[in-house]
């Protein structure tokens, strides 16, 4: 009896100071390879790993996938939640609890082989070509920022039609996360050759999970650790390559 009561305690004790099973409740948006929604089921890279953490670490995960800003203003109301894939910068820092990194971001203007006229020696030089873009990105607030005026912005819904028009000759090159321009390329069918890196637009950021400030510590470093193992017997590797990275 004793010994059954000693071993109560100890687990009372114990529990605080882990993570208790939780159900997550995590928004993306659609951003292939990272995310995306295919036949009714949520998929990607980061939602495969989102899943891999949650199981590793005895939580539940609910995926969904919708317009970024309204996934954005929902994580930011939502205790528990989580918004991904999500570059962490100096803006967004205190707004989200963070677990990552989980992938590179590496922002790429890419030009047909086939026109060697577009070169790009300085930043300066995208101001004079028409570039394809994702609307409302943060690639093309960089680009207006730079002084791109509206009338070279090429804006698309998708890197699919963004690949599109390049092929077609509606843009001069395109902005696009080099993961995702492999991705378009194989679900295109179109050669590798036919496409060239031409100027590197921003790779100073990760990808990251962002929770709701108020979500508790304990379930987030359970993710951290689970994370942090799959990175160490090399299932993340494994997982990024069959996507791509």
């Amino acid at each position: 009896m004793k010994t059954t009561l000693l071993a109560a305690c100890v687990t009372v004790l114990i529990l605080p100071a882990t993570a208790m099973a939780a159900s997550i409740k995590a928004y993306t948006e659609a951003l292939p390879p990272l995310n995306y929604e295919e036949n009714g089921k949520v998929g990607g890279f980061a939602s495969e790993l989102l899943r891999q953490m949650a199981g590793e670490a005895g939580h539940s995960v609910q995926l969904e996938v919708m317009p970024w800003m309204r996934a954005y203003r929902t994580v930011k109301k939502q205790p528990g939640s989580a918004l991904y894939s999500i570059v962490r910068n100096p803006e967004r820092e205190a707004l989200f609890k963070w677990v990552g990194p989980i992938a590179p971001r590496r922002m790429m203007v890419y030009a047909l082989a086939s026109r060697p006229d577009v070169k790009v020696r300085r930043q300066q030089d995208l101001l004079r070509y028409r570039l394809g873009v994702l609307a409302e990105s943060s690639a093309a607030s960089q680009l207006v920022q730079l002084g791109l005026p509206e009338t070279r912005l090429e804006y698309g819904q998708s890197d699919e039609v963004n690949l599109k028009k390049l092929l077609l000759g509606r843009a001069d090159s395109v902005v696009m996360l080099d993961w995702a321009m492999r991705w378009q390329q194989k679900l295109q069918q179109v050669d590798a050759a036919r496409i060239r890196p031409v100027w590197t637009l921003d790779q100073r950021y990760q990808y990251w999970f962002a929770f709701n400030k108020d979500t508790d510590p304990a379930m987030l470093r359970s993710l951290q650790h689970a994370l942090d193992q799959l990175r160490a017997d090399g299932r993340l590797a494994a997982l990024k390559r069959r996507y791509g990275a």
